[in-house]
């Protein structure tokens, strides 16, 4: 039976048994008789690998190159190929397989057969023979097929493993750009092939398998790296000092030209570190990669009381020369404006750099990373009382003698009254408690803030989007996607604020009226809560007054208050439900439960607020105003008395001073009115959507008649042909992809870049610029990191196993001297 072989796709043609016969439109052929094939002619080595593989294809079996020579017929060396053989991919033998004759066992022992120790992997070559010969005719210049060797050894592959048969699986040019771009886009390389596989009916019916789709990327990663790593991170940056003209980053070289630190920050990052700059968060302790570089995150608050990223950096190690580096150019990007407060880690480094670069701010310590710590300081003494009574030292004291006191108590009950130099630990924190206790930090503005937690929350965000084997080029891709993502949510934040308004239990309050609309949805929830908890508070006047519009009042509560410790944890929802006002209910449990005699009863959280009529300035002796930038209850109480008069009618509402900017609905908005943030890089991006929803648009009609599709894609190409015509004449070249590395490596230094010029990579395909100064000892391992508290409970098994195991040996010595 005679075979057509047509000009069709390859899914088309059925698989056969290669005895069959082949025929295209033209002649007919059996590769078993050679008059039928003898005259065959090709013009290019292209033609023959079509005409083989289609074949192939059709048999079910893969095929290999055999032989490409230049040597014609007098063995002399030309610049054609002159013969060519192309085989089935099972001939030969793999090395060291007993299946090869000429692999003999080293032992005769019929038992135990020695031989070649090789990789473990399932053998696929098993000596087949089949294959096609071919030679140039010098005369015609074509190629003839002067030998067919058509019987296999195996049997060959069903029809629906044709889609695994290596030689016919590729990756093409479209598949994969879109690939690259899915990747560069945070997609993962399975859902990339997923996704791929839907739009040609399922990954069956791609012509790849995932495994060919993973070589092609990691390929793709490698050319990346031919000029350097350094050299196309300095490229990187260089374009986007060139697409965002606010863009700013700075590199710190060693002596030896060597990267060690790059920081960076884009336009919106410094726009929002003039309006919420007043408390930074910083960090170090996320790794990017293999290498093990530390990730150092400058994170604040915005108005919705949500993370936001003021500036980041890749550093070489955490030593105080380098946080002196990073520090001060963080302030030269931010035009040398200082925050008010900073929280970091218990880094000698940083307890050190901090003071030196940002003098005259609070350096406030985080709280978590104090009891991770002591958990692995202090061992098993670190239990709960411990952790009891370090929070009671870390929020509820007001001074620095009930600091004293608190310390000694926990001292006695935790560490049976040992004095405080036993512990190096514990000399160190109490050395620091101006920079953790409540004592000293309610005189400080930190918004609310007690740990880096927003660093954390932050590193735990990146971890969607990064994998310890990525590279930093891949890593500065993701990492510009997850800002974008923030900043999307940020934005639908703003939309849901302006769209929505807040449920207000207190309708007839002024107070509450007054700052509705002001404050977001999370804080003005806060405020009426804090309005809420002021209707179990009581009041008496100070006398005598030093004048009619200067009081004092003292402000109690006789029953237990629980006071949320931050923002963040208040819940909207409970704070503004609808049903009977919490006023209500509080006057009834008052005058149900409460003598109207104080005296009868302990004054709980007793505070002192003063107020100046005129001048319209309050203040309170718990300070949260000044700490968190929230009026308290106690405030909220005596404006309440006091908008009730009508002498102080302008104490109705809430001055406008003590409704902070930063937390209010509107605060970017009157910002970017004035400040031109886009940039040529935005408008490109929406030329690109643009062109992609029309074009999405017509393929997705077009593709429904074979016709109407060929006159859609011919004008495509001659549409795309006139564009680049015009960009090749105004001088706009097309911009390289990831497979491509850059054609030249010299690097036009940003706003302040340190870095010198680098020269062209080599034809050895290695750089002679700079590179990154390489760490030592860079954790290799992708197994996840252990805390602090892991490997102090590591240790303290083994302690206990040693000492079981030694007086086992004890017991063992002692019986036998008994004995």
């Amino acid at each position: 039976m005679d075979l057509t072989s047509t000009s069709s796709g390859i899914a088309q043609m059925p698989v056969v048994d290669s005895s069959d016969t082949l025929a295209d439109s033209l002649q007919c052929y059996s590769p078993t008789k050679k008059e039928t094939w003898e005259y065959l002619a090709f013009k290019s080595v292209e033609e023959v690998e079509k005409f083989y593989g289609d074949y192939a294809l059709k048999s079910g079996f893969s095929i290999r190159i055999l032989l490409k020579s230049r040597n014609n017929s007098q063995n002399q060396r030309t610049d054609k190929i002159h013969y060519l053989r192309y085989g089935c991919n099972k001939q030969g033998y793999k090395k060291g397989s007993l299946l090869d004759l000429k692999n003999k066992p080293k032992s005769e022992s019929p038992v135990v057969v020695e031989f070649e120790k090789v990789k473990e992997k399932p053998e696929e070559r098993v000596g087949c023979t089949a294959a096609i010969f071919l030679k140039l005719d010098e005369t015609l210049n074509v190629f003839k097929i002067y030998k067919w060797d058509v019987p296999h050894c195996h049997p060959l592959h069903k029809p629906e493993h044709g889609c695994y048969l290596r030689s016919f699986r590729q990756v093409n040019e479209v598949q994969g750009q879109l690939a690259v771009i899915n990747s560069k886009a945070g997609m993962s390389m399975r859902t990339s092939y997923e996704v791929m596989g839907q739009g040609v009916g399922g990954t069956d019916n791609l012509p790849f398998r995932f495994s060919d789709l993973k070589n092609y990327l990691m390929t793709n990663r490698q050319k990346e790296m031919l000029v350097g790593e350094a050299t196309v991170i300095q490229d990187f940056f260089r374009n986007e000092a060139l697409s965002k003209p606010s863009f700013y980053y700075d590199i710190q070289v060693d002596a030896a030209e060597d990267i060690a630190s790059i920081f960076w920050a884009d336009g919106i990052m410094q726009l929002d570190y003039a309006l919420f700059g007043d408390v930074i968060s910083f960090d170090t302790t996320y790794r990017t990669n293999n290498q093990y570089r530390p990730l150092a995150a400058f994170m604040g608050f915005d108005n919705h009381r949500t993370s936001v990223l003021f500036g980041a950096a890749l550093l070489y190690d955490e030593t105080a020369a380098t946080f002196d580096w990073l520090f001060t150019t963080f302030l030269k990007c931010m035009s040398n404006k200082k925050p008010q407060s900073i929280y970091t880690d218990q880094a000698t480094a940083l307890l050190k750099s901090v003071p030196n670069i940002f003098e005259g701010v609070f350096h406030g310590l985080c709280s978590w990373h104090m009891a991770e710590n002591a958990k692995k300081n202090l061992g098993s003494r670190a239990n709960s009382a411990f952790f009891d009574e370090l929070n009671i030292l870390i929020s509820h004291v007001e001074t620095e003698s009930d600091f004293d006191y608190n310390w000694d108590q926990m001292m006695k009950t935790c560490f049976d009254g040992r004095p405080t130099a036993d512990f190096k630990w514990l000399v160190q924190t109490y050395r620091n408690r101006m920079h953790w206790s409540s004592a000293w930090v309610k005189y400080h503005f930190t918004a609310g803030l007690k740990t880096t937690q927003l660093s954390e929350s932050f590193n735990a965000f990146l971890r969607h989007f990064l994998q310890p084997d990525h590279s930093l080029v891949i890593f500065f891709n993701h990492f510009n996607i997850m800002v974008q993502r923030m900043r999307d949510n940020h934005t639908e934040l703003d939309f849901k604020a302006a769209n929505t308004r807040a449920k207000n239990n207190y309708p007839n309050s002024q107070l509450m009226r007054s700052v509705v609309n002001k404050y977001t949805p999370t804080c003005f929830a806060f405020i009426h809560r804090q309005y809420d908890f002021s209707f179990k508070y009581f009041y008496e006047e100070v006398t005598p007054q030093v004048s009619a519009f200067d009081k004092v009042f003292k402000v109690f509560t006789i029953v237990h208050v629980d006071e949320p410790e931050e923002v963040d944890g208040v819940n909207y929802d409970d704070a503004c439900n609808d049903g009977p006002s919490n006023r209500d209910v509080l006057d009834e449990e008052v005058a149900e439960n409460l003598s109207p005699n104080f005296e009868k009863h302990d004054r709980l959280d007793e505070r002192l607020v003063t107020i100046d009529i005129r001048a319209k300035r309050i203040s309170c002796t718990c300070r949260m105003f000044e700490n968190r930038g929230f009026l308290c209850r106690h405030i909220f109480k005596i404006l309440e008395f006091l908008g009730g008069s009508v002498q102080y009618h302008g104490l109705k509402t809430i001055p406008a001073e003590y409704v902070l900017k930063r937390w209010c609905r509107d605060v970017r908005q009157s910002v970017k009115s004035t400040i031109n943030v886009a940039t040529e890089g935005a408008t490109q991006a929406q030329r690109y959507q643009q062109i992609c929803a029309v074009t999405v648009n017509l393929c997705t009609r077009v593709c429904a008649d074979p016709e109407a599709s060929q006159i859609f894609l011919n004008g495509v190409l001659e549409a795309g042909r006139k564009a680049e015509e015009l960009l090749n004449s105004k001088g706009i070249h097309t911009v390289q992809s990831s497979v491509t590395p850059p054609k030249s490596s010299s690097v036009t230094p940003s706003k302040s870049c340190n870095t010198t010029a680098v020269s062209e990579a080599s034809d050895a395909q290695k750089s002679t610029g700079p590179k990154f100064k390489k760490r030592p000892n860079p954790i290799r391992s992708k197994k996840r990191l252990k805390s602090d508290y892991e490997l102090a409970r590591e240790h303290q098994k083994f302690l206990i196993h040693r000492k079981r195991k030694q007086r086992g040996a004890e017991d063992l010595k002692g019986k036998e001297s008994a004995d």
